[in-house]
Order: structure tokens, then C-alpha cells, then sequence
């Protein structure tokens, strides 16, 4: 348990920074007239909707926080949180390929 803990640690740390820097372009974009959409992921993965990407990390750190602190998880908890990741690093990873592009 710890070390898939530690793991999901590893992918909030890694997606802040990139969270931050892209919610950075953003605002820049809206301050600009663009970046008009109302949130980032119109899925059902997540319970945030956001136009910014800081949300949506937050309420995956809290269900990992939750997990930590009742030492407990069941595998659909888990598989939420890790599709969260995923979804995360992978629109990361595009939005930061759009813009240096």
C-alpha cells in the first residue's frame, strides 16, 4: 500500500508544475480575448469542471489523500484515480505540445 502511494505521490508532483504552468498560459490566453472554454474535461472522470487545470489535480489529490488516511481503497476508487492521472498528463502533454508548436 505504501509504495503505490508513494507512486501516486510521484505522478502529483510530477503534473503540479505542470499544472501551474499551463494554467499560467491560460490566463495569459484569456487576457487576450482566447481561452474561452468552459472547462477542460467534458468527461465524467472528474466531479470538478474547471477551465483551468489546477482543479482537477486537487480533487485527485484529495482522493488520494482520503485513501492515505483510512489506509484503505477499493479498486474502483483506485482505477478513477489512475484514469485521473492519465488524463491529466495526457492533455498536459498536448496542451504543452500546442503551445511551443
Amino acid at each position: 500500500m505504501d509504495q503505490l502511494l508513494e507512486q501516486l505521490d510521484q505522478n502529483l508532483k510530477e503534473l503540479y508544475r505542470k499544472a501551474l504552468d499551463a494554467d499560467a498560459v491560460l490566463d495569459q490566453l484569456q487576457q487576450q480575448g482566447h481561452a474561452k472554454h468552459q472547462r477542460i474535461f467534458s468527461e465524467e472522470l472528474f466531479l470538478t469542471q474547471s477551465n483551468r487545470f489546477m482543479p482537477y489535480l486537487s480533487e485527485t489529490a484529495e482522493q488520494i489523500a482520503a485513501m492515505r488516511q483510512t489506509q484503505q481503497f477499493n479498486t474502483a476508487t483506485l482505477q478513477r484515480v489512475v484514469q485521473q492521472l492519465q488524463h491529466l498528463h495526457k492533455t498536459l502533454a498536448e496542451f504543452k505540445s500546442v503551445i511551443t508548436s
